[in-house]
């Protein structure tokens, strides 16, 4: 059978649409986000593409579902190389957020991704559920609960800060932010 008769693994189908859905959804945000502009930019015909994402809706929440993912394994990645386990997907969190190699394209896909789960309140419960893991073990304690919360919405918002241009916060104030709230001063054991 010659290549161009093979059929493709699926996996392979699916990653390279998510792929360039990324890449239209950083071009062109949520409003101008179409299948007809994804399947123009893939190997595949669109009707490959429509048995993997039958509807815009389908491809989106397949989108959210990705990214969700990769953000989710970063962070527990991030947090395998924590020698505390207390707190550490919390702490693991803020610094895969803070971590100052963002992309103009990750910050056009954030910006978009965030249109899009406001637009479509469901896609902001499956990210929500796509980021389950990474938020597994927070801590239960008060003390606990509340610095693992702190530390998300501080991450939370230099990300917001960053998609939108909000702060200029250069690579040594990230550290300092990064020290502030890590080892030594927040989450570290409980009780303490």
């Amino acid at each position: 059978m010659d290549t161009l008769t093979r059929r493709r693994a699926p996996d392979t189908t699916r990653a390279e649409v998510l792929e360039k859905a990324l890449e239209v959804i950083a071009e062109v945000g949520p409003k101008g986000f179409t299948l007809d502009a994804v399947a123009a930019r893939t190997t595949v015909s669109k009707g490959a593409l429509l048995h993997h994402f039958p509807s815009k809706m389908a491809l989106l929440e397949g989108v959210v579902d990705h990214l969700g993912a990769m953000f989710s394994d970063a962070i527990i990645a991030e947090a395998a190389r924590d020698p505390q386990p207390y707190g550490r997907l919390a702490r693991a969190y803020l610094r895969v957020t803070i971590n100052d190699a963002v992309t103009p394209d990750d910050m056009s896909i954030g910006r978009a991704i965030l249109a899009a789960c406001a637009l479509e309140p469901s896609l902001r419960d499956r990210w929500t559920a796509a980021t389950a893991a990474a938020r597994a073990d927070d801590p239960t304690d008060p003390v606990g609960a509340d610095d693992a919360l702190l530390l998300r919405l501080v991450a939370d918002g230099l990300w917001m800060s960053d998609i939108f241009g909000v702060y200029p916060v250069s690579s040594e104030q990230r550290q300092a932010l990064l020290s502030l709230l890590t080892p030594g001063h927040v989450l570290m054991e409980a009780g303490t």
